[in-house]
């Protein structure tokens, strides 16, 4: 059985640029499964927001509360493909189970 990807953005309220700067110019090290597909933040930094694939909206949340602790507020949101424009295809190879 195969896992689906979902894609999924997220809105971060930076609240410390150089915490977000502190991991988002590091090596990210994301686990399988997991990939940043874009990313930009407002020219003051203090805004960012991206669009990921993750296997969940939750294991991404706590991915991101975990990396960015009290230094980003991250608003996850399931992306919805009928909405959504230039979704790119999937990155992540689809869990066989």
């Amino acid at each position: 059985m195969k896992e689906a990807v979902m894609h999924l953005g997220v809105v971060h309220e930076i609240r410390d640029p150089a915490g977000w700067d502190s991991v988002m110019s590091g090596d990210l090290n994301l686990p399988p499964g997991y990939v940043l597909l874009a990313s930009v933040t407002q020219e003051d930094a203090s805004r960012g927001m991206c669009i990921w694939e993750a296997p969940s909206l939750d294991d991404l949340q706590r991915l991101l509360d975990g990396a960015f602790g009290e230094a980003v507020v991250n608003d996850c949101f399931v992306a919805d493909s009928a909405r959504s424009v230039n979704l790119p295809a999937p990155q992540t190879a689809a869990a066989k189970t």
